[in-house]
């Protein structure tokens, strides 16, 4: 299929990772899933002109069990460490050269006892790179000073594993668990977490138990928008759907991604403009989806309720275990099942024709000109009146005021961005001035 490149490892994959280096865009890393001690953690590099993968064998290092998680440091800037971070037994930093990688730091809690807690991820902060948040099957979200190579802050706020954790801004990240709640957490004030949604259990039988959390079914995912903190995205265990979050409007979502047909097994949000979520699941398929904020209060209520269709699908040959957006070219998205790792062209999947209108608007402009003025634009400032000629104007006049009116629309429907908008409307600018120009050269004789 075109736009759909494959690399194939030499063992099952389970995490991935893009690059942000503004030298290494094309940069990804692979971790392995196998059921033993040795696991592998490979970097991959993608060549978007050629479409061809190259890989380095001093490029490969040996990971203790299968990384749970991988980030590269979360910077574009070439003079900051070119490092790479996993996650499993501890949380690891590594050192990338051009002809090996290096074990750089080895972040332990538990300096009294030889093992600890597994962690099951873990999130790099962009705006505070020195910070990194790991999660553990223990209850506990700990913040590490990477610099300082100390703990940061350990809190304590599950009742149960907390399986993922996700910064939302400085200071700020949020976690979900076994206990089905999503917790904010705010480092300036430790003491104490929201709660801004519990996945509750509707099957009444199963929720006999006192206990609140008990009730609840597990969230296993979550994933913080990064390009627009107002929203963010939480998996449950086994679950076919995603529940996309407006942390203005807590305990309710503001939208239900229901369309796979089996659980799903990762989110992962647009960079930049932060309005498409792709999402992949069990079924084989990846899901393009656009997110809408709304309002609150009865709209919201509407969205959740609704059969809300994607945009966009791809189906692959096998469940897909992770999915990544790269976080600095819109077009790329990367996915991994079996032992391939897929970079799929989003522009070439991605199905979004509302800016079309515009383009119907330029054609339907010169229509009146061309039928009811003979090829002329002089009966636009013509005082001549008449059935056909004033429909003429009209129809000149409202297409005209279209393309205005519609780059507008869509942007306040949050269907464009607002440098989409601003396109449309050079374009429209260009065009203005190419009719004036024939206006111009019609009424002179000598052209």
């Amino acid at each position: 299929m075109h736009g759909v490149y494959t690399y194939v490892a030499q063992w099952p994959i389970y995490s991935l990772a893009w690059s942000l280096r503004r030298d290494n865009k094309s940069r990804l890393a692979i971790g392995s899933y196998l059921e033993d001690y040795s696991n592998k953690v490979e970097i991959v590099n993608f060549d978007p002109h050629t479409s061809d993968f190259t890989t380095n064998n001093r490029l490969i290092f040996d990971h203790p069990y299968a990384p749970t998680n991988l980030m590269f440091f979360p910077s574009q800037e070439t003079s900051n460490p070119d490092l790479i971070a996993t996650s499993g037994d501890y949380l690891r930093l590594w050192e990338i050269h051009d002809d090996r990688i290096e074990l750089k730091s080895l972040l332990n809690n538990n300096k009294e006892s030889e093992f600890n807690s597994p962690l099951t991820s873990f999130d790099w902060a962009e705006l505070d790179p020195r910070r990194v948040a790991t999660c553990s099957i223990d209850t506990t979200c700990t913040v590490w000073d990477i610099e300082r190579l100390t703990v940061d802050s350990q809190l304590v706020a599950h009742d149960k594993e907390v399986y993922d954790i996700s910064w939302g801004g400085y200071n700020v990240f949020a976690s979900v668990s076994g206990d089905g709640s999503i917790r904010v957490f705010d480092l300036r004030d430790k003491e104490k977490s929201t709660i801004i949604y519990e996945n509750l259990n509707n099957n009444k039988a199963d929720t006999s138990s006192s206990s609140s959390s008990s009730s609840n079914l597990p969230l296993l995912r979550i994933e913080w928008n990064k390009s627009d903190p107002r929203l963010m995205a939480a998996v449950g265990m086994d679950s076919n759907k995603v529940v996309i979050m407006d942390i203005r409007f807590p305990t309710n979502p503001l939208m239900e991604l229901r369309k796979h047909r089996a659980a799903v097994n990762a989110v992962s949000w647009a960079p930049y403009i932060g309005r498409q979520i792709c999402s992949v699941a069990d079924d084989s398929t990846a899901l393009i989806w656009g997110v809408v904020c709304g309002g609150g209060g009865e709209l919201q209520t509407e969205m959740v309720a609704a059969d809300v269709e994607p945009e966009t699908l791809y189906q692959s040959t096998a469940e897909i275990n992770q999915v990544r957006w790269s976080p600095v070219d819109l077009d790329w998205i990367s996915i991994a099942f079996s032992n391939k790792l897929q970079l799929l062209k989003a522009c070439a999947l991605y199905n979004n024709w509302w800016p079309m209108l515009s383009a119907l608007m330029y054609v339907i402009v010169p229509m009146p000109c061309l039928f009811f003025g003979g090829g002329s634009t002089q009966f636009l400032i013509s005082r001549d009146g008449g059935g056909w000629i004033d429909a003429a104007k009209f129809m000149t006049g409202a297409s005209a005021v279209g393309s205005m009116a519609i780059p507008i629309i869509l942007r306040h429907a949050e269907l464009i961005e607002t440098g989409a908008m601003f396109i449309e409307f050079t374009s429209f600018f260009i065009f203005v001035c190419t009719v004036m120009c024939f206006h111009r050269a019609s009424l002179e004789d000598d052209w």
